[in-house]
């Protein structure tokens, strides 16, 4: 069932449209935006999961360049937010 999840996340990720970074005349006017919580694990945590300090684990993910860590949801509890962004570009929703 994992792999199913996995492989539909991936496909997701390569239906973005390819100019979605770009402005009329070409050029990329997107920038990798870091955000500092005490949530988020250190800048150098190159892990795959995170256990935060109120006890919410999630998962790294993000195009590359990008951290954001989603919540397991099957762990989850009400105090948990749904992702932590620690990088991403200044056109991630």
């Amino acid at each position: 069932m994992l792999k199913y999840m996995v492989a539909l996340a991936f496909g997701l990720v390569l239906m973005l449209p390819a100019s979605a970074d770009r402005n009329q005349t070409g050029s990329s006017n997107v920038t990798l935006v870091e955000y500092t919580s005490p949530m988020m694990p250190p800048a150098d945590f190159r892990g795959q999961w995170w256990t935060s300090p109120d006890n919410c684990q999630y998962s790294r993910a993000g195009r590359p360049g990008e951290t954001v860590w989603y919540l397991i949801v099957n762990t989850a509890h009400a105090k948990c937010q749904t992702r932590l962004i620690q990088r991403a570009y200044s056109d991630y929703q």
